[in-house]
């Protein structure tokens, strides 16, 4: 699944367009609110390919926008990316960011980002996500995928952005607060991307040999999707340390991944950013590294290029 990864030099660029270009998790679950599908995103990636390309030549003030940022979690990375889209953009005019709306002493909600759609003269509250979800169990189920740590669930998650975070500007008391303040709202969108990572088994139990040689989407069809997931999202493996162990020869190199390549991947490495498998299960053993952990796997011959790793008991070890 790896994607446009030639385009550009440097690694926010890359970032950059990995959170325009990529499919979005779920598709459209309610009428009263757009979520983009596939096809818009890679539309608007396209067009915007000679503006990358310049960001690219200079991207001093895309990494000063993150040496300047406190907050490194994913989340704010993500939400900082688009920002920066909608900031710069020929486009777009970024209106208002990460507004805390309080009426009368009580906290009504957050709308991450107004803008002006120049092309269509709309204001359009944006709520932006990016998250990553490991299936357990029956994976059609929403409620069966979990964050890496199970601090959260992909249908706890989707209900929140559908009937909270993008239906706030909706609120009576939200839209008096906003005129107030000279702003108004003709539509809201939310951007949800990320990864799910299937359960490595889920392939045994589907009769699939061989899964490096087959082409993502026909990887997909054999897999038990939520319904309401895009029929193009991003996907990957989560093994158990058994598994990994079976699967994995001890030639094959891995680098953790910590800060940088959830998103895009991490086009060069280090000679110290390299772990075979056996030094890899050294080092969690140590408590140097800690499950669940992602890996980017170098050199892959297969469609896939990184996978979770967690311990035999996951998610009972992290509930």
């Amino acid at each position: 699944m790896a994607m446009y990864v030639a385009e550009f030099k440097h690694q926010s660029v890359r970032d950059l367009a990995w959170a325009v270009s990529s499919p979005p998790v779920i598709s459209q679950p309610s009428q009263s609110c757009l979520w983009p599908d596939a096809r818009w995103y890679r539309r608007v990636y396209e067009e915007s390919l000679p503006w990358l390309h310049k960001i690219d030549e200079d991207p001093s003030e895309l990494v000063a926008l993150f040496e300047n940022q406190k907050d490194r979690r994913l989340g704010k990375v993500f939400e900082s990316l688009w920002f920066y889209w909608f900031s710069h953009h020929p486009r777009y005019e970024m209106i208002e960011s990460n507004i805390q709306i309080i009426v009368d002493g009580e906290t009504l909600g957050e709308i991450d980002f107004i803008v002006l759609d120049k092309v269509t003269k709309q204001m359009v509250h944006w709520e932006v996500a990016v998250k990553f979800y490991l299936g357990v169990g029956e994976t059609s189920e929403m409620s069966n995928w979990y964050g890496p740590n199970c601090h959260d669930r992909l249908d706890i998650k989707v209900r929140h952005m559908m009937q909270r975070q993008s239906m706030v500007g909706k609120d009576q008391r939200v839209r008096q607060w906003l005129k107030q303040k000279g702003l108004f709202i003709d539509q809201c969108a939310v951007i949800l991307k990320g990864r799910l990572y299937y359960p490595w088994n889920s392939l045994m139990e589907n009769s699939v040999q061989d899964a490096g040689q087959l082409k993502p989407q026909d990887l997909l069809t054999n897999l038990r999707s939520p319904p309401q997931c895009s029929s193009n999202h991003m996907f990957s493996w989560w093994f158990n340390e058994s598994q990994f162990d079976r699967e994995f020869d001890n030639k094959q190199c891995f680098v953790p991944l910590i800060k940088q390549g959830w998103m895009e991947n991490i086009s060069t490495f280090s000679e110290d950013d390299l772990y075979t498998k056996n030094s890899l299960f050294k080092t969690i053993s140590d408590n140097k590294l800690r499950l669940p952990l992602q890996v980017q796997i170098c050199n892959p011959c297969h469609s896939w290029d990184r996978v979770f790793l967690v311990d035999e008991k996951w998610p009972a070890t992290t509930s």
